[in-house]
């Protein structure tokens, strides 16, 4: 069987509720929050999801989206020219699957739980009506029949901020407790969302 392909839609503003949500979890983890979306040329099933996601981060799709998505939250991390791939070596990026009450509870955690080095988090109710705009703007009205898993955040490289890693650019992740990927994804769709809160 071939690997499957990715296409990308045209970079273009969020939907307001996802930039809300997505600034949110910024704030409150002091995170570089991405979401990343594109289409698979077949679909994402419970039985394929693990290698659809690994040929997806090896995709130049993801490189793109990734570097498309740094560029349109405005932090530019990944703006810099450099000779090494953005994926790490040797990387697992395992798959736990979530429910979708699961899905909205982790949500939930990086705006009310999550380390805040600022003291930033959302109150409980702000936060719910965010995750609930967020997940209605970006799965429409069957959120709850899409799939969801959370993935070891080890495909990226460490900026160092909390390990002893020296950091190569390109880095994404910190190596803490909110580095966070989350995979959810329905027929031929998939996004991936991206935490990194640091100190």
């Amino acid at each position: 069987m071939d690997a499957p392909t990715f296409t990308t839609s045209p970079a273009g503003p969020e939907p307001p509720a996802v930039d809300a949500f997505l600034t949110a979890v910024d704030r409150a983890m002091n995170s570089n929050t991405l979401l990343l979306s594109a289409e698979c040329d077949v679909p994402v099933t419970a039985e394929n999801e693990q290698d659809v996601l690994h040929a997806f981060l090896r995709s130049t799709a993801f490189e793109h989206l990734l570097c498309a998505a740094d560029a349109r939250r405005n932090w530019h991390n990944l703006a810099e020219p450099s000779d090494l791939p953005l994926l790490r070596e040797g990387h697992l990026a395992i798959l736990t699957p979530l429910t979708h009450a699961g899905l909205r509870t982790r949500l939930r955690w990086m705006l009310t739980e999550a380390p805040s080095p600022y003291g930033r988090h959302s109150s409980p109710a702000d936060a719910d009506r965010s995750v609930s705009a967020f997940t209605r703007a970006l799965l429409g009205p069957n959120g709850p029949r899409w799939s969801c898993a959370a993935v070891t955040p080890d495909f990226l490289r460490s900026t160092g901020y909390r390990t002893d890693e020296v950091p190569r650019h390109p880095a994404y992740f910190d190596g803490g407790p909110s580095d966070t990927a989350t995979l959810i994804h329905r027929g031929h769709t998939l996004h991936l969302l991206l935490t990194n809160g640091s100190p």
